[in-house]
């Protein structure tokens, strides 16, 4: 998603109107929300994982968890001249978030400003909630808090990346050759 957002910027096509915004943002979200499914509900089974299985939380949680991440790469990848830059980055940092999920690492034994840090990335409130319901058969009201977060960060990365897509680019002011023919 940073890639198409990054390769959009590069080929310069300008901004997009609301609805293809939302379009785009549908369509990512479907594909989540499937693979979410696919998971949760084959390959768990199938694999017979150990589940807990709260299935409406977990339904719930991605509804919002998928946009969350989404909407956060559609507007990174709004700062990256190239695709390639953005693999770049997103590759350096993807060990560092993994571990600030704490998913290998627990928040408990972080140092509190990292542990705060990381609740502004998708994946900390996310990973947090679905192991907490999908494993643990957490009730939905026990992950409300996470469900939060993830509600606010849709909310703030939507606004910004509907603002970076949507805002006519500012005209360049003519170059002093161009005033001159």
């Amino acid at each position: 998603v940073v890639m198409l957002a990054a390769d959009r910027r590069q080929s310069l096509l300008g901004h997009v109107s609301p609805p293809a915004f939302l379009g785009v943002l549908s369509a990512f979200s479907l594909l989540g929300l499937a693979s979410t499914l696919f998971y949760v509900g084959f390959v768990f089974w199938f694999q017979d994982y150990p589940r807990g299985g709260n299935l409406p939380g977990m339904l719930l949680a991605t509804a919002l968890y998928v946009p969350a991440v989404i909407l956060l790469a559609l507007w990174l990848g709004s700062f990256f001249d190239r695709p390639e830059r953005s693999t770049q980055v997103l590759v350096s940092l993807s060990a560092p978030l993994f571990f600030l999920s704490g998913l290998s690492w627990p928040h408990s034994a972080m140092p509190l400003p990292l542990a705060a840090l990381s609740w502004i990335v998708p994946s900390t409130p996310g990973i947090q909630a679905m192991i907490k319901l999908n494993q643990m058969g957490a009730h939905t009201r026990e992950v409300a808090p996470e469900l939060a977060v993830l509600a606010a960060q849709v909310l703030v990365y939507g606004g910004l990346a509907l603002h970076r897509w949507t805002a006519r680019p500012r005209a360049t002011p003519p170059t002093a050759a161009e005033t001159l023919n």
